[in-house]
């Protein structure tokens, strides 16, 4: 994000003249890359520049709505679009700096380089080192692999391919949201920064010329969009598609093509073009802000679209006239002038600062979280990012590597292991049910003789559930398999009534072909985003169908309630059992088919808390929601009392041994 500064001048001052350019780059003096207005007076006179302050007002606006929708996204549904307005800037004004060095004697890739590390990577580094630091602090022992991981990958500006190849797996669906997530779109920004001068010192070299550079950026754009239109599919996450490179290339090289038509275009026709098609271009912005959520539509073309109106609004404010007057004010051009820290500091304050960890709430936090933010912009600004830039070249580079060094050491430090069970595993899909008979479990001769016979114990028992049930099943499995039911294990990590999507379909055919006769549930609060964006009542309908499959062949069903304690779910832990006030009405809403059992009580200390050891018996993983062995069997012995099937003979069978058990690595240490 590069910057801009602003002098005096009206617009009758510098209106463009026919024939010459509308924008080039001019006066490093003070600034690397500044667009300026000017008029060329006569073959070899001396160029007139001023900066443009609406460019720096347009970037505000562009931060403004970003923070706006990480603040408070129902108020700006589609603030993130704010983000591609960067990136349409960021291609507009590197390129055109680019052409202009072309224009006089040459792209110096080595001297362009060195510029953007000088303005981007100092900042950067701060907000990485200091993320770490706060959060092997204070932070959750549960965010330190994923700040480790997206902390080293966004030192080499790589953290949007981490994003993707983290893709759907129960870490990334579980794990709080991570303070430097946001740092995706600079990592995109940081390879076109690479890339495209690349590009363009090697076309000029070339035929092709300036021609073969717009052929070039238009088709890029267009192939860019065609991918991400043909990727998309509505029924799948489209990480892939939000976080490439490939598919968000459109914004930059629609913002290079706006380059290339106001070089191309005489000044008039600018300066006309911004007259009537400025300000209508703004308020499109504006509106998609408002607006423009829809997922089909921003994939199908959306994005796309809204990058050509920020080009037009971007070229808009390059010639004097009513939008660049409307931006070219103090408070936006201050914001846009430091937007940079704005945006790198603005997230992690968000994630990091919650009514947890302080005493305020509402707009007491927010005005707490705003005032952060502008603290923390003001000191990057003043004692990193403008020292940095005017620093010697030796003092530069020692810098530039204790800088590096620093904020590696400080990642390295932290630990590189989820603490999070099932961190790994790739929850889109349902698996295979596991069919386990009596004979497969083994027990001695001796203990079997001590247990009397239970009475009637089922024929064929059917568990159903998420990760919770997952770490419940092999201690139910040990108990029923020793009283001689067959068992169907169909929990996994992720799982609830309205995901995965095919989950409750694979419930109906495995209850049509092994009929079970008993099914035991228990869902963690995976339904729980469900609930907010449909209601209760949708979830109830939820439950009555999913009742329907689990007793369609004579089965009866005891759901438990839902384990005690805080799970993880995006952005936040919260408590497991918000979903227990639906689950103990289903008795009396379904009386002989349903039955309700509280297992609260089987994990709880004498002082009424769920803690992960109690008496010396470790119950929980590390997480403290999943169960070691200890927590299991304690539940699962809860569950056969309460079916009044008492044996206890599986009790220290070999499903301890279970590897589940050692997820995460050293969990449940025995």
């Amino acid at each position: 994000m590069s910057q801009i500064t602003h002098s005096g001048g009206d617009e009758r001052e510098h209106g463009p003249v026919v024939g010459s350019p509308a924008v080039k780059m001019i006066d490093r003096s003070t600034h690397d890359d500044v667009p300026v207005h000017h008029r060329r007076r006569e073959p070899g006179a001396r160029i007139q520049t001023r900066r443009i302050g609406g460019l720096d007002g347009l970037r505000g606006i562009a931060v403004i709505a970003v923070v706006a929708y990480h603040l408070g996204p129902d108020l700006v549904p589609a603030g993130y679009l704010g983000v591609d307005l960067f990136m349409v800037l960021s291609g507009f004004l590197i390129t055109a700096l680019l052409l202009d060095a072309s224009r006089r004697g040459g792209v110096r890739l080595g001297a362009f380089w060195a510029r953007r590390f000088r303005r981007l990577v100092p900042a950067l580094l701060a907000v990485i080192a200091g993320v770490a630091v706060w959060v092997r602090i204070a932070g959750p022992a549960t965010l330190e692999p994923t700040v480790r991981g997206q902390g080293i990958a966004s030192v080499f500006y790589a953290g949007n391919w981490k994003l993707v190849a983290d893709g759907t797996s129960y870490a990334a669906l579980t794990d709080p949201v991570s303070p430097l997530l946001h740092l995706w779109s600079l990592a995109i920004e940081e390879q076109f920064y690479v890339i495209w001068p690349l590009v363009i010192a090697f076309v000029l070299a070339t035929a092709l010329g300036r021609r073969g550079l717009i052929v070039l950026s238009a088709a890029g754009a267009l192939a860019s969009a065609v991918l991400m239109g043909v990727w998309f599919d509505p029924n799948t996450d489209p990480l892939r598609l939000y976080f490439g490179t490939d598919t968000r290339a459109q914004a930059f090289l629609i913002g290079a093509l706006a380059t290339f038509v106001v070089e191309r275009a005489g000044g008039r026709d600018v300066w006309r073009f911004s007259r009537w098609a400025g300000v209508p271009a703004f308020g499109l912005l504006l509106v998609a802000f408002m607006l423009g959520d829809s997922a089909d539509v921003l994939y199908r073309g959306g994005f796309a679209a809204f990058a050509v109106v920020a080009a037009m609004a971007t070229v808009a404010v390059t010639v004097p006239g009513s939008l660049a007057n409307m931006l070219d004010r103090q408070p936006l051009r201050l914001i846009g002038r430091v937007s940079y820290g704005i945006y790198l500091w603005h997230w992690p304050i968000i994630v990091l600062v919650t009514e947890d960890n302080t005493p305020f709430t509402d707009v007491e936090l927010l005005l707490f979280r705003l005032a952060l933010i502008a603290g923390a912009t003001a000191l990057s600004w003043f004692l990193i990012e403008m020292p940095y830039r005017r620093a010697q070249r030796r003092w530069a580079v020692l810098f530039a590597v204790g800088g590096i060094a620093l904020a590696l050491g400080c990642l390295l430090t932290m630990r590189s292991a989820s603490v999070l069970a099932y961190a790994d595993v790739d929850v889109t899909k349902v698996p295979t049910p596991v069919v386990v008979t009596p004979s497969t479990v083994t027990t001695t001769t001796t203990r079997v003789a001590q247990i009397p016979a239970p009475p009637a114990p089922p024929q064929t028992v059917m568990i159903v559930g998420d990760s919770g049930m997952f770490d419940l099943t092999p201690a139910l499995t040990a108990g029923f398999t020793t009283l001689g039911s067959q068992v169907i294990e169909t929990a996994y990590a992720g799982e609830g009534l309205t995901r995965p999507a095919g989950v409750r379909d694979g419930w109906a055919r495995t209850v049509v072909e092994f009929q079970p006769d008993l099914v035991l549930v228990m869902l963690g609060p995976w339904d729980l985003e469900f609930i907010d964006e449909n209601g209760d009542d949708a979830y109830r309908a939820e439950i009555d169908e999913t009742v329907k499959v689990l007793t369609a062949g004579g089965a009866r069903v005891l759901w438990l309630s839902v384990l005690p304690g805080q799970a993880v779910l995006p952005g936040k832990f919260v408590s497991a059992d918000l979903q227990d006030r639906f689950f103990s009405a289903l008795p009396a809403l379904y009386p002989g088919r349903v039955d309700y059992l509280d297992i609260t009580g089987a994990l709880t200390a004498a002082d009424g808390k769920t803690p992960r050891e109690i008496d010396g018996r470790l119950l929980r993983k590390p997480d403290g929601w999943h169960l070691c062995p200890e927590g299991a069997a304690a539940v699962a012995r809860e569950v056969l009392s309460h079916l009044r099937l008492g044996s206890t003979a599986w009790v220290d069978g070999p499903w301890r041994s279970d590897p589940r058990y050692d997820d995460p690595h050293g969990g449940c240490p025995t």
